[in-house]
């Protein structure tokens, strides 16, 4: 199927899956196209017919977003250039969990657990190194015999029962042999570690839409926010301050505005984060299309960072 075709596949999942899912974002550049929230787990999807086209570039970013958001990226897929990627396996795009649609929907709509993931060599699981060696022990089965029952060497062995992952082939062995299960599944829900937190630089934006971006940055910063710029967002930047998260779209007023206003807001509402829009013509408006709006003269005159979010809230629709 085409990519289009996919996406709307992909958000139909995870609807019928109990998801609350964003509208989609077809502007670019574009670094994801939908979130979506199920209870406390919040998802960052990008979708691709082919991984091949996914980035180190745009991967980055959405790391740094799913950091800062407590969300998990994922990248949809159907195929790399090595071939088809096969269903019910987790596959890594640079830091990013990959996994085919058939495997999401059978993962959230079947229950399938996720337990096989690629990596140079082959097909893999993650071995529970205490339970295999707490099976062998109870079942009086010594390193030697049990090597050569699941033909592997002791030296082997003890690395699995070390912590040491197999592959499938071997794991199936080692299981038809135990009479039980020895594998962990795969959580491609859990959020992504604070350790993987990277910075991004604006890049690809025309000089005077650049300089504008900085000119506003620079004055979040004085009011006492951290901003981290972001290339690839309907949003330009994540603002934080006490821990507060803030979607912030810095754009010129234009047509453009209106459609970035309409899907931060469809944002803002699945990662339930406030967004708003700052721009540079004075208008009478205090927001478009229910995302609230400050001009930059406005921000000027803001010396705290709680007068934004008060204004954020004064100005929701």
């Amino acid at each position: 199927m085409n990519r289009t075709e996919l996406l709307k596949k992909t958000r139909e999942t995870l609807s019928d899956a109990g998801f609350y899912v964003s509208d989609l974002y077809l502007m670019r550049p574009i670094g994801f196209d939908l979130v979506a929230r199920r209870d406390n787990s919040l998802l960052i999807i990008k979708v691709l017919t082919n991984v091949d086209a996914f980035s180190d570039d745009v991967a980055k970013e959405l790391r740094v977003l799913s950091v800062l958001l407590k969300a998990c990226p994922l990248l949809i897929g159907e195929r790399s250039g090595l071939g088809h990627l096969e269903d019910d396996v987790v596959y890594d795009r640079f830091g990013v969990q990959t996994i085919t649609l058939e495997t999401l929907g059978n993962n959230l709509l079947e229950g399938i657990p996720l337990n096989v993931y690629a990596a140079p060599g082959g097909l893999y699981v993650d071995i529970d190194s205490e339970k295999l060696s707490k099976l062998r022990k109870e079942q009086k089965v010594s390193l030697g015999s049990f090597a050569r029952s699941v033909r592997v060497s002791r030296r082997t062995v003890q690395m699995y029962e070390g912590g040491m992952n197999a592959r499938v082939e071997v794991a199936s062995r080692i299981e038809e042999f135990l009479g039980n299960n020895i594998t962990r599944s795969i959580d491609i829900f859990k959020p992504l570690s604070s350790d993987k937190k990277e910075a991004t630089t604006i890049r690809g934006e025309p000089e005077r839409i650049r300089e504008f971006q900085n000119e506003i940055f620079s004055l979040l910063k004085h009011v006492g926010y951290t901003i981290t710029p972001m290339e690839r967002c309907p949003f330009e930047a994540v603002s934080q301050s006490k821990g507060r998260i803030l979607l912030t779209c810095v754009h010129k007023y234009d047509k453009k505005l209106l459609k970035k206003a309409q899907v931060v807001r469809s944002i803002s509402k699945i990662t339930e984060k406030h967004a708003f829009l700052i721009t540079d013509k004075e208008v009478s408006k205090t927001n478009i299309e229910g995302t609230p709006l400050i001009v930059k003269k406005e921000l000027k005159k803001i010396r705290d960072p709680e007068e934004i979010l008060e204004l954020i809230i004064e100005r929701v629709s």
